[in-house]
């Protein structure tokens, strides 16, 4: 076999490699979604939808998914990624509420308001705390789980005006809230929560 080949040969199983083990498709009111897991890191979910849900249409992925790859009362995951916030509108819009009406969060800078403080903490902060995903519970209580937002990165600051939604009476057009991040659920004990 030449390097060439050889090359090609690596090449063409490179993309397979990266592909879902396990793939559970299903159909929701705004577009078919998947919940996906690899061999290479199987206590791991992957949410993959091409279109924004809703949370109880993501809470009803994850409980379908997640009933057909583990029917007893037993789930072998450590997490779960969500990707971005506001591929989930109302969540997306509910953080940003939560920061309007933090004292936390500095609207007029649009950062945390201690100094120092990431932004990704601060919103982990609020997404544990006043805009916790609450349709997402009952699906992890299932499995004496509680499903906590155990990493925020990337985070993303809009203007009110920018924001869809009705933000206006909480905070001025010009006040900077957090939208977006990607999103990671950790799974702890239901007698843990989601506390530090």
């Amino acid at each position: 076999m030449t390097m060439k080949t050889a090359l090609t040969v690596i090449l063409m199983i490179l993309p397979l490699a990266a592909r879902a083990d396990q793939v559970f498709s299903l159909v929701l009111p705004e577009c078919e979604s998947r919940l996906e897991r690899r061999s290479a890191d199987d206590e791991v979910a992957i949410v993959r939808t091409p279109c924004h849900l809703s949370l109880p249409s993501l809470a009803k992925l994850l409980d379908a998914g997640l009933r057909e790859w583990f029917p007893g009362d037993s789930l072998p995951l450590r997490g779960v990624y969500l990707g971005r916030l506001m591929d989930y509108p109302d969540w997306s819009r509910a953080l940003a509420g939560a920061a309007a009406k933090a004292k936390s969060w500095n609207k007029k800078r649009g950062r945390p308001s201690k100094t120092g403080e990431s932004d990704n903490r601060s919103v982990q902060l609020l997404l544990n705390g006043p805009a916790y995903p609450q349709p997402l519970a009952p699906v992890f209580a299932r499995y004496g789980l509680s499903a906590c937002i155990g990493d925020v990165e990337k985070v993303l600051v809009f203007q009110v005006k920018e924001i869809r939604g009705d933000l206006a009476k909480t905070a001025s057009g010009n006040a900077r809230l957090p939208v977006d991040g990607q999103i990671w659920l950790t799974l702890k004990p239901l007698s843990k929560g989601c506390g530090d």
